[in-house]
Order: C-alpha cells, then structure tokens, then sequence
C-alpha cells in the first residue's frame, strides 16, 4: 500500500489503509509490530512502510516510536539488524542488509521532502 501512494496508483482504497492501521495499533509490543500473529519477531524496513500508511501524524508516531526505541535499546550491539523480536529487542537474524535503507520511506512518500533533498543532487 505504500507503494500505491507514493506511485499514486489508487488500486487500494483509503479505507483498506485505515483498518490496517487501526488493526495494527491494537497490536503493537513494546518494541514494535510483529510481522506474523504466530511470532513476536518483526522486519524494520517493513514496520517503517507500515507506519507510513498511516493518514494521521498521531498514528505515524504511535507505530514508529516502538522502532526507535528498539534502535536505541536493543542488547544486539551489532550493525542495524532488520529482523528482531518485538518483545525484547533482540536481533533474530541478518545485520547490516541494504534493506535497511527502507526505513527512508517517509521521506519518500513527502514530495516536500523528497523535492527537497532531490534538488540537492544538483
């Protein structure tokens, strides 16, 4: 659904976005959304996108602050893992993937920012 937005495809309508979003924020631990009902792990590139989707500044915030709290708390001292247990903030698997850089998404979906920071390449 991100895509959609940002690509201004329109194949989902804005209430798809908006039940997901209302769905995930009853769901959120205290390091973020899990991925699947049946783990408590997540991917941050996927849980930046997810938050994302989100209509309002409020629900933005409420989804990424468990992701910035992992980042700054996790006892995996290793380079920006993209797979962790959102309960304790853990890394589960990988470290230091380029799809990490997914966690840029925002800035992307901003054409503000992103004609901003474009405009630089200059």
């Amino acid at each position: 659904m991100v895509w959609d937005r940002i690509l201004g495809l329109n194949l989902f309508p804005k209430t798809v976005a908006q039940k997901e979003i209302s769905s995930y924020l009853t769901r959120l631990n205290r390091y973020g959304l899990p991925l699947d009902n049946r783990k408590g792990y997540t991917k941050l590139d996927w849980e930046v996108w997810t938050a994302t989707i989100a209509e309002s500044p409020s629900d933005f915030q409420a989804l990424i602050a468990p992701v910035a709290d992992f980042a700054n708390e996790s006892p995996s001292r290793v380079p920006l893992t993209d797979w962790y247990s959102t309960t304790d903030a853990k890394q589960v698997g990988f470290q230091a993937r380029a799809v990490v850089g997914g966690i840029y998404i925002k800035m992307l979906s901003d054409s503000g920012i992103w004609k901003k920071w474009a405009g630089k390449s200059r």
